[in-house]
């Protein structure tokens, strides 16, 4: 099946765990910027995600369940979203990295390909 056909059934709540991941992550430094949001809700509606239902997700987390997509190229794909969250302000913050590195690990995804990710993204600037 394919990646958007998943995210935009959900039936599953792949989407909503993704927006969830994403939006913890832009919250981990204890405020969510401009950048961090506007990159949130840019991932979001590629997801078939709106911003009501970001804020909604975002107000109440508890009631959004962790719930990994069974492909592997796809939870990757999550992971570069998480990664992208947490470097749009060319900050990395400890906390937004240790969490990046939580979740992949949930993904199923060793936390090294975090720093691969960042690096093969800090290497083209």
């Amino acid at each position: 099946m394919d990646l958007m056909k998943i995210f935009k059934t959900d039936t599953e709540g792949i989407r909503r765990s993704h927006v969830k991941n994403l939006v913890t992550v832009a919250m981990a430094d204890g405020e969510v910027d401009r950048d961090e949001w506007s990159l949130l809700v840019t991932i979001a509606k590629r997801l078939g995600v709106s911003e009501d239902e970001i804020t909604t997700i975002r107000n109440n987390p508890d009631g959004v369940q962790f719930v990994p997509p069974k492909k592997y190229e796809d939870r990757v794909q999550q992971l570069q979203d998480l990664v992208s969250v947490m470097t749009i302000d060319s900050l990395i913050n400890l906390r937004e990295l240790e969490l990046c590195k939580k979740i992949s690990l949930r993904l199923d995804i060793l936390p090294q390909m975090v720093d691969e990710i960042l690096e093969r993204n800090f290497s083209r600037t």
